[in-house]
C-alpha cells in the first residue's frame, strides 16, 4: 500500500541554503521512490516578500492558514514541515498526523558553549518582541505535532528535554556522493584560480562568520604555525570571506589537502560530510553533533591550539612529501559518506519515521 504525504515550509528558500537544501533532498526522496512506501501529493510553501510587513502577515496569518485548509482538502495520510522555523504552521486541529523535522533547537533552548577561554553564544539569547512571540508560536507548534523528526542525536537529545514524552525519530541528512565524488563528477582546479596559489597547501574553511563557528581559532592556530609552515600555506575561507559558486565549491574541496571545521556547535554539519564526499581530510572540533557522523582519526580537541598545530604540520608535510602535487582523494572517506548518509538510508529512515505515527 502506498501512502501519501504532504510537505510544507514558509518561504520557497533555493537549495544552496542549509534549510533550502534539506527540504529539496526530502523531496528528492520522494520523487525518486527512494522512500518505501511513500509519495509525495504536493509542497504547500509560498514566495518570499521584501516587504517586512507582508512577511511577517504571511508567516502569522495566511501561510499558517493555507497549510490547514490544504491539508483539509487533500487525500494526503501525512503532513510533514520540513523545518521548526516553521513548526507554527502544524495545525490546530488536523486530520491527518503531522511531523516537523528539527535541525536544531538553538533558539528555542540558546546556551553558551566554552571554547577554551572563550564562552560562545549559541541561539538567540536576547530576541525581539516579536521574535519573543515568534518563538513562542514555534514551541506551540512542536507541542501539537506527533512526531519530531531529528537530525541528530544531539538535536534528539534536546527535544527529549524540552518536549518530554514527545515522540522522536532519528533521520540524519544525505548527501548525494556522486555530485561530490571526484571520479563521478571532477571539477578542475582552474573554476576557482582567481581565488588559489597552486603553489601552497591549500586549506579550506566552509561556512558563515558568526561566532559559533570559530574563524578567529583558526587564525588563532595559522598564528601559531612554524613560520616556515605558515608562509606555505593557502588560507580559504568560503562563505565568510569568498563567494563561490555550486561547481567551485566543488572543485575547492576536491583540491583542498584538507578541511578545517572548529565549529562549537552544529545540528548536523553539511561542510564536513561534503568534504569527505569530495575525498578530502577533515580536521574537525571534537563536538557535537558532528562528531557523530565523522572518523574519530579526524577529530580534535576544541580548545587544543597545539593539537591543531600538529594536525596542520602532518598536512603539510604530507603535501611535501608528494612534491606538492594534486592530493589523491581519500577513498575512505568517500565510502564512509556512502554507507552513512546515501540517499537510499535517509529514504529508509524516513519511511519508518513516518510509519511509526501512523501504526
Amino acid at each position: 500500500m502506498v501512502r501519501r504525504v504532504m510537505l510544507a515550509r514558509g518561504g520557497a528558500l533555493p537549495e544552496n541554503t542549509g534549510l533550502g537544501r534539506a527540504h529539496f533532498a526530502v523531496e528528492s526522496l520522494l520523487e525518486r521512490a527512494l522512500v518505501p512506501g511513500w509519495i509525495r501529493t504536493g509542497t504547500i510553501e509560498h514566495t518570499i516578500s521584501t516587504s517586512p510587513l507582508s512577511r511577517l502577515y504571511s508567516r502569522w496569518r495566511s501561510h499558517p492558514r493555507l497549510v490547514s485548509r490544504s491539508i483539509e482538502q487533500s487525500n494526503a495520510d501525512l503532513l510533514h514541515i520540513t523545518d521548526q522555523e516553521q513548526a507554527h504552521l502544524v495545525p490546530n486541529q488536523s486530520k491527518v498526523p503531522v511531523v516537523v523535522t528539527v535541525h536544531d533547537l538553538f533558539h528555542l533552548k540558546p546556551r553558551s558553549i566554552k571554547a577554551g577561554e572563550d564562552n560562545v553564544e549559541v541561539g538567540e539569547h536576547s530576541p525581539g518582541l516579536i521574535r519573543r512571540r515568534d518563538l513562542k508560536r514555534l514551541r506551540q507548534g512542536l507541542e501539537r505535532a506527533d512526531l519530531l523528526i531529528c537530525i541528530s542525536e544531539m538535536t534528539r537529545r534536546d527535544v527529549e528535554s524540552l518536549f518530554p514524552g514527545k515522540p522522536t525519530a532519528l533521520v540524519r541528512h544525505q548527501v548525494d556522493v556522486d555530485y561530490w565524488d571526484p571520479e563521478e563528477n571532477p571539477c578542475s582546479r582552474e573554476l576557482i584560480s582567481d581565488f588559489d596559489d597552486d603553489s601552497k597547501c591549500m586549506l579550506v574553511t566552509v561556512g558563515s562568520d558568526e561566532p559559533r563557528k570559530r574563524l578567529n581559532f583558526v587564525n588563532e592556530v595559522l598564528d601559531n604555525l612554524p613560520e616556515e609552515i605558515a608562509e606555505d600555506i593557502h588560507m580559504l575561507h568560503i562563505g565568510s570571506e569568498v563567494k563561490l559558486g555550486d561547481q567551485q565549491l566543488v572543485a575547492a574541496l576536491q583540491h583542498a589537502e584538507a578541511l578545517l571545521f572548529p565549529s562549537i556547535s552544529e545540528g548536523f554539519g553539511y561542510p564536513p560530510v561534503e568534504a569527505m564526499a569530495a575525498g578530502c581530510p577533515v580536521l574537525a572540533s571534537d563536538l557535537p553533533a558532528h562528531n557523530e557522523i565523522i572518523p574519530e582519526d579526524c577529530l580534535l580537541p576544541a580548545d587544543d591550539i597545539s593539537a591543531w598545530v600538529s594536525a596542520i604540520t602532518q598536512v603539510h608535510a604530507a603535501w611535501k612529501r608528494a612534491g606538492k602535487v594534486p592530493r589523491i582523494p581519500e577513498d575512505s572517506l568517500i565510502l564512509h559518506v556512502k554507507e552513512k548518509l546515501s540517499p537510499e538510508t535517509q529514504g529508509q529512515m524516513l519511511s519508518a519515521a513516518y510509519a511509526s505515527i501512523l501504526d
